[in-house]
């Protein structure tokens, strides 16, 4: 072989082994390419697979949120008049164990303070002012500063509670402008019948009107007196002429607290009746009537009735007369009825009803931005039915009262979402919380719902109603004449009055006949059963206004 042939398959030879080594080179990048793929591949199934880890967990820690719910805080932007509404609901739902704090705290003050307040007070509540819840004399303690206060407009406008009229009411009175003329020569050496000493006022001042020689207890508003030449004077009155019916309104349904009662007949809030206060910078504090029209005018006070248990609590009870409470006794509501223009509102249902209605109604709020509400445990159930119960079947006693008095209306009224401002928890029959319940009824004629809302600074759990609106619905009145009873009555034996107060001692010589009335069944049924049509009429009309379109009315017992 020769030099040049040597070289070339040398030369070759080189090329061979550079294109092996790139091809090597190449497969090695292809490699490692295909291996990169291989891992990227493999870190996006564990970047799955976290996720798929990360999800389990979430679903875990979902499941857990389930179980353990976070605590519902109220924000820290609440505008400052909601939390004064707040305040105002509170108020009144801790007020019952407030008067007792206030009560056992005067009396942790010491001798002073039993000298000079617990000594007197209870002088004065056994001895004079016992049985004034009950004999109708709560119309001289009713005092419409009390029934005015701003409180009571956050405590309305905290659901709110609006009312809403079928028809407006006949006045029970009117008012005009008389002329008296009078010869002051003829009486120079008489008191005038309208001058007022610093005791008229006193007595006055603490609600003892009768004192005062007064053709009506609010009659004189202003007097002017013009003289002519003849000495002659003109005297310009402004009285009371009664010209229509007392009411009696019929509340439905009693709820838990019925607070739809209180913002209505308890406060001038909602009825927007006129109060002027004394002073001028005093009334900020006040309601200001002028916002609107009176809610019921010509008609007088309408006195909400409760139990007598309550008026047992020292102090607790002088300010529940101050807002014009009384007891529901039928010898109080005739005292009240008869004693000038006044009117009562009664919840029928009683004790018994508090304990039947849960949350039903589709308006429910909680409060600002957080409106879940639970279900009750029986809606899984195939068979129900969202009611409304009412006990009214076997309640007629307000109806009697309306025929004995005569010249009475009665008035339906439905407060669609009172039922809605709290959940009740109903304990099984035989259980230990359901013989309680039984057992507080029959004692002391009310009960103890086990009831739960939402608390103060969060929604979660707590004793403050629910922000629900309450919608009070206000039937057309029947209207029970006078003289259906007149062929009616018959003596009972004399009795001789018992010695209840010392203002009884000045009683204790006079026997008195009472007379008891029998009404006959078919009068007092013909009348409720006027009463109940209106009640059913009225909710039918608005139920699907309110939010109780699926809601069914079941009158029981």
């Amino acid at each position: 072989m020769s030099t040049g042939s040597k070289a070339g398959a040398s030369l070759r030879g080189v090329r061979n082994r550079n294109n092996a080594r790139a091809a090597e080179k190449t497969a090695q990048k292809t490699r490692s390419k295909t291996g990169s793929v291989i891992k990227d591949t493999e870190a996006e199934d564990l970047d799955g697979g976290l996720e798929l880890n990360n999800g389990a967990r979430k679903k875990g820690k979902a499941t857990k949120a389930r179980l353990w719910p976070p605590i519902n805080v109220a924000p820290l932007n609440t505008p400052l008049k909601r939390r004064l509404q707040t305040l105002a609901v509170t108020w009144h739902t801790v007020s019952i164990p407030s008067f007792f704090a206030l009560f056992f705290f005067v009396l942790y003050l010491g001798w002073v303070a039993w000298l000079f307040i617990v000594v007197p007070y209870f002088i004065w509540f056994y001895g004079f002012d016992l049985h004034t819840p009950t004999n109708g004399k709560v119309v001289y303690r009713v005092r419409d500063w009390m029934r005015n206060l701003v409180l009571w407009e956050w405590f309305v406008n905290y659901f709110p509670i609006t009312v809403h009229k079928t028809c407006d009411l006949e006045p029970t009175f009117t008012t005009e402008y008389v002329q008296v003329e009078t010869t002051p020569s003829d009486e120079e050496d008489l008191v005038s019948e309208n001058s007022r000493t610093p005791i008229d006022k006193i007595f006055k001042f603490f609600g003892l009107q009768k004192r005062l020689n007064d053709m009506d207890l609010s009659s004189v508003s202003e007097s002017l007196e013009t003289e002519d030449d003849s000495k002659k004077s003109t005297t310009h009155k402004l009285r009371k002429l009664s010209v229509g019916p007392r009411y009696i309104f019929g509340y439905h349904p009693h709820g838990v607290i019925s607070m739809g009662v209180m913002g209505l007949f308890a406060t001038n809030i909602v009825r927007n009746e006129p109060f002027k206060p004394f002073m001028k910078f005093l009334k900020p504090l006040f309601h200001d009537p002028s916002k609107g029209e009176r809610l019921f005018p010509g008609v007088g006070y309408i006195f909400p009735l409760t139990l007598t248990t309550q008026f047992t609590v020292p102090f607790f009870r002088d300010y529940l007369l101050s807002m014009g409470l009384t007891s529901a006794s039928a010898k109080n509501i005739k005292s009240i009825i008869n004693n000038g223009d006044n009117s009562v509102c009664l919840v029928v249902g009683g004790a018994q009803e508090s304990l039947l209605n849960d949350v039903v109604g589709n308006h429910r709020r909680i409060s600002m931005g957080y409106n879940e509400v639970q279900e009750p445990d029986d809606v899984n159930d195939p068979t129900y039915t969202k009611q409304i119960r009412l006990v009214l079947q076997k309640r007629k006693g307000f109806v009697k009262l309306a025929i004995e008095l005569g010249n009475v209306s009665l008035v339906p009224v439905f407060a669609f979402g009172e039922a809605d401002i709290y959940k009740l928890s109903k304990p099984q029959p035989g259980s230990f919380g359901y013989k309680f319940q039984q057992w507080m009824k029959k004692t002391f004629h009310f009960t103890l719902p086990f009831f739960s809302a939402r608390g103060i600074f969060f929604y979660d759990f707590g004793f403050i109603p629910y922000r629900t609106p309450i919608n009070i619905v206000t039937g057309r009145p029947i209207y029970v004449p006078s003289g259906l009873l007149q062929d009616q009555a018959e003596p009972s034996p004399v009795t001789k009055p018992r010695l209840s107060s010392f203002t009884s001692l000045l009683k204790l010589n006079r026997s008195k006949t009472h007379v008891r009335r029998q009404i006959p069944q078919d009068i007092l049924d013909h009348y409720h059963r006027l009463y109940v049509d209106e009640l059913r009429r009225i909710y039918e009309c608005n139920k699907d206004k309110f939010g109780y379109g699926d809601v069914e009315l079941k009158i029981i017992e």
